[in-house]
């Protein structure tokens, strides 16, 4: 199994770690391995998880507001982390970044 972010997914996951890092020493670390704990359970269980459509899961933190939408490749055994959004902010801004078929 293997994953990646896409690029704007991964400056979203970087800056929340920040901003929150930034409020309370610690807290952008929970934040941190709240994120991996999410990446972990999706690859371990992809099914599992609610599809927005017919390719796009999203996965919701616990204790945090944010959400991971991703995509899951099967056949290469592949998780593609299209972003990592907070619930409140630009809702639907990341669609432009997966692909069409």
């Amino acid at each position: 199994m293997t994953f990646d972010f896409h690029p704007e997914a991964q400056t979203e996951f970087h800056d929340a770690a920040h901003w929150y890092e930034d409020r309370s020493t610690g807290l952008g670390d929970r934040f941190t391995t709240a994120v991996r704990s999410a990446v972990h359970a999706i690859s371990n269980d992809p099914g599992r998880f609610q599809r927005i459509d017919s390719r796009i899961q999203v996965f919701r933190l616990n204790r945090f507001p944010y959400r991971i939408y991703c995509t899951w490749e099967p056949l290469i055994q592949h998780l593609r982390i299209y972003a990592v959004m907070h619930e409140k902010r630009r809702p639907g801004n990341w669609h432009q970044r997966v692909p069409q078929d």
